[in-house]
């Protein structure tokens, strides 16, 4: 998937959908949350947003599918995401920053500077998240679109603001770039090299995939909490792995 959103605020996808349960926490939300989920919210004339379900409220209800985006901490929601996935497919909508352009704006929301953050993500910036959230990989009913996206983040002089530096005051969705979609275990273990020795490390992983060694460990304690892969027998101080049974 490669989408321009458009900018002008009233030509926004599925911009005409309200809310059926808004207090919940849609005020509090960023634009990039809200891009999103109008975003997958278009894909059918009968999408519903902020629906309660089983309790919980859901980003968006499909008629063959509920959508939950997730623009922070995977593990705040990793209990409801597996709930909702017994009652029918769910599909997590996680973004990552590929690039991100910062505005600094004075107290009066006046644009000060503009510039290019150095913090960069990719795909395998997932698992910075999935560690702290294994049980939903390869869940049943449980999908993962992991959506690289540009954005840009407002930031704003707060005098009362009690943390260094300025107050984040919005991130807004400027393009998505790709989409990669995890639906079972298939398609997360695909995401291994089969070049990989049995037994293999993280080490190994690190090299076979062009990442960092934490970043590989990252991926291997996931898997393992999620049943992919089997810790077997060390060498030396180095855990290895092998893929688990079917």
């Amino acid at each position: 998937m490669h989408t321009e959103l458009m900018k002008a605020s009233g030509n926004h996808l599925g911009s005409d959908l309200v809310a059926e349960h808004p207090g919940i926490g849609m005020y509090a939300e960023t634009a990039l949350h809200d891009e999103l989920k109008r975003m997958y919210a278009a894909n059918s004339p009968e999408a519903r947003l902020e629906v309660r379900v089983e309790g919980r409220v859901v980003d968006v209800v499909l008629p063959d599918e509920l959508v939950e985006v997730q623009t922070r901490s995977l593990g705040s929601i990793a209990t409801k995401l597996v709930n909702l996935a017994c009652v029918m497919p769910i599909r997590l909508v996680y973004p990552v920053r590929v690039r991100t352009i910062i505005k600094r704006l004075d107290g009066q929301g006046r644009q000060l500077s503009s510039r290019t953050s150095p913090k960069r993500g990719d795909f395998w910036s997932i698992f910075d998240e999935l560690v702290h959230a294994p049980s939903i990989v390869a869940f049943p009913n449980l999908r993962m679109d992991a959506v690289l996206v540009e954005v840009e983040e407002s930031r704003q002089k707060d005098p009362s603001w009690n943390r260094r530096g300025d107050k984040v005051v919005t991130r807004r969705l400027l393009r998505v770039l790709e989409t990669r979609s995890l639906d079972c275990k298939a398609q997360w273990l695909a995401l291994l090299p089969a070049s990989l020795p049995t037994p293999f490390d993280a080490a190994a992983l690190a090299l076979a995939l062009g990442i960092q060694a934490e970043r590989a460990r990252k991926i291997l304690y996931t898997y393992r909490k999620a049943g992919l892969v089997l810790e077997t027998e060390k060498a030396g101080r180095s855990k290895r792995y092998i893929i688990a049974p079917a």
